[in-house]
């Protein structure tokens, strides 16, 4: 049991040290890392249909049929050329539509904000919030690849901030 648990720590470390260097590669690089992810996908799903229609092809060796391999190699390699034409547009699309969504709804907690101020309510920190949404809306509508890239940069440091806690807990756990 020991051996497993201290596996595990090790994959923990190495997990961590892989999440530093990626988030910081998207914040840092934001559009290289963009092409970086959508090539590699791209060539992911390449491979797949390469694999298929070699498989396809043995198939028809062996047994003179054409299979589904055959086709689902076709659609692998068409998917792949998809990517690499679709991917970025359709990212900076849905990254300026989530912009958009954050900017009303930051309107909307500014228009809340004066209800409360009519009301005597505590408005402050809702104007504060609601002004902090439309600013990061506005960023995302309008530097749509770094942004995002950005947002997933700080999410992959502060998972590995949180795999090195979980690391170091282990490690205590372990002695």
């Amino acid at each position: 049991m020991r051996k497993i648990f201290r596996q595990f720590q090790r994959y923990t470390f190495l997990q961590a040290i892989l999440y530093f260097i990626t988030g910081g590669l998207a914040l840092l690089f934001p559009q290289q890392f963009t092409k970086g992810v959508i090539y590699l996908i791209a060539a992911y799903v390449a491979f797949l249909g390469i694999t298929n229609l070699f498989s396809a092809l043995k198939e028809k060796r062996q047994y003179n049929i054409t299979g589904l391999q055959f086709y689902l190699g076709i659609f692998f390699l068409i998917a792949a050329l998809g990517i690499l034409v679709l991917a970025k547009p359709l990212l900076t699309l849905t990254t300026i539509l989530l912009g958009i969504f954050i900017l009303i709804n930051g309107v909307m907690r500014v228009i809340q904000a004066i209800e409360f101020k009519n009301r005597n309510q505590a408005f402050l920190p809702w104007i504060i919030y609601g002004l902090i949404l439309v600013i990061l809306g506005l960023v995302l509508m309008f530097n749509a690849i770094s942004s995002i890239m950005t947002l997933i940069g700080s999410v992959l440091i502060f998972m590995g901030i949180s795999e090195m806690i979980g690391y170091f807990q282990l490690r205590k756990l372990n002695d």
